[in-house]
């Protein structure tokens, strides 16, 4: 898909005034799109994906007159509600009015009646313009000189939130660097086939070194968009961390962080930020139950003693009380899992093989491990612990642990079958994988 959904988004029930404000962005050389509101058609939701300033007139629908702002007020929640994309982070709400305790009453009404389970519609401000001050809103027409007034207002609007504008400066910042990285994926074309008629030709050559050097030749049909992001997003990031920050730039950032607190968080906003930095959920993001890092339900039929015995030759009741030391009251309460792991360039290569998996226990916060005869709580060295983690919003927190020493090896083929709850990020899966490689591979020496 070529087409990025537009920054500035502007709807109008005036198609005369919405003319005219395209008209203006027009002269500003910034892409807008313009939308006409029918009370009687719904609005396309894509079309709001990625807006970051969300242009509304205060009143979309024609009421008899009344000083009762309500009905005007809910029709623009419901657009809010309806369309601003999960996905699509934050946004200024900039209202076509001149009168600033309109506004006021606005925000207080969002506050109270926006959706509590919708917190991505919520507009980081609000704020109000007079359209008149752009166009004849009597004509139709854009005033002229107005649109560098405009964007002034609009950035002003945008800047009086500085941490709004730090973050909408690092999504520019991104994607200078994208188009910095294709630039390069560019010059490496051959000199012979830069021109219309063979360029592309050339660029298939290019890619298509990157991927076999990325995951191997074999396995680049399987997915070639793996293959190629493999290869080019480390670069990517590299830019992204070490490109040139203008002055102005690194003084808004200055005024955006600036919370100096020291007291630790409770264990569900922990689990919310960790989920950020180190899962990957679906369906925002596709995980297989064979991906490296991919967390899976470990299967029903197994989880008993004789499936147990089985495979690790324990008990439930010996694994979740003498190696996970669960009390007998917690332990309905926490979540076996099978986590993918083994060497980052098997996965890459998709190396032929049995998969290897280890065993690990989703153990709510809040349960306390039980202490042996000595009143001390030991867990075993081979035990590695997540931070508090949360899958999801309504979600209790919880910390993953995982046993190095139970591992079982299982086709592809097996598990494919089994149901996938998330993924680990790169940096938490490492840190498994390191402190599991570290436990088996410990020296031991014969001593007297």
């Amino acid at each position: 898909m070529i087409f990025i959904p537009p920054r500035f988004v502007v709807v109008d029930d005036k198609p005369e005034h919405l003319t005219a404000i395209l008209g203006v962005f027009q002269k500003l050389g910034t892409p807008c799109l313009g939308i006409a509101y029918d009370a009687e058609r719904e609005l396309e939701a894509r079309s709001f994906a990625g807006v970051r300033a969300l242009f509304l007139d205060l009143h979309l629908i024609d009421l008899a007159a009344t000083t009762d702002e309500s009905r005007h007020f809910a029709v623009i929640a419901g657009i809010l509600e309806e369309n601003i994309s999960l996905r699509g982070g934050p946004f200024v709400l900039v209202v076509w009015t001149e009168h600033e305790d309109s506004v006021r009453q606005l925000t207080r009404y969002l506050d109270e009646s926006l959706d509590p389970q919708k917190p991505h519609a919520r507009p980081l401000a609000i704020v109000s313009l007079p359209k008149s001050r752009f166009i004849n809103v009597d004509t139709g027409e854009p005033l002229q000189g107005k649109a560098s007034e405009l964007r002034d207002a609009v950035e002003a609007a945008v800047n009086e939130k500085a941490q709004l504008a730090a973050l909408v400066a690092w999504e520019a910042d991104v994607q200078a660097a994208a188009g910095a990285t294709l630039s390069a994926l560019m010059e490496l074309v051959p000199e012979e086939h830069r021109n219309t008629a063979s360029f592309a030709r050339g660029l298939d050559e290019v890619l298509s070194r990157l991927a076999r050097e990325a995951v191997g030749q074999p396995h680049v049909a399987a997915d070639p968009w793996a293959a190629i992001t493999s290869a080019l997003a480390p670069i990517l990031a590299d830019r992204i961390a070490n490109q040139q920050v203008p002055p102005g730039a690194l003084e808004t950032w200055r005024a955006a962080v600036t919370w100096e607190g020291r007291e630790p968080l409770d264990a569900n906003r922990a689990g919310m930020v960790n989920r950020m930095l180190h899962l990957a959920i679906s369906p925002s993001e596709t995980i297989r139950p064979t991906d490296w890092g991919a967390v899976v339900e470990f299967p029903e039929g197994w989880w008993n003693d004789d499936g147990l015995r089985s495979r690790f030759g324990v008990t439930l009741g010996q694994l979740l009380g003498q190696e996970f030391k669960i009390g007998r009251a917690d332990r309905e309460r926490c979540h076996p899992r099978l986590i993918r792991v083994g060497a980052a360039c098997d996965h890459a290569h998709n190396r032929s093989g049995p998969l290897p998996y280890l065993l690990g226990l989703e153990i709510p916060s809040g349960v306390e491990r039980q202490p042996d005869n000595t009143g001390t709580v030991r867990l075993p060295a081979s035990e590695w612990s997540s931070p508090t983690l949360s899958v999801g919003a309504n979600e209790s927190p919880f910390a993953l642990a995982v046993n190095s020493r139970y591992s079982l090896s299982v086709t592809r083929a097996d598990a494919e079958g089994w149901r996938p709850a998330y993924r680990l990020r790169e940096q938490l899966l490492m840190h498994l994988i390191s402190h599991a490689s570290s436990y088996l591979a410990r020296p031991g020496i014969v001593q007297f």
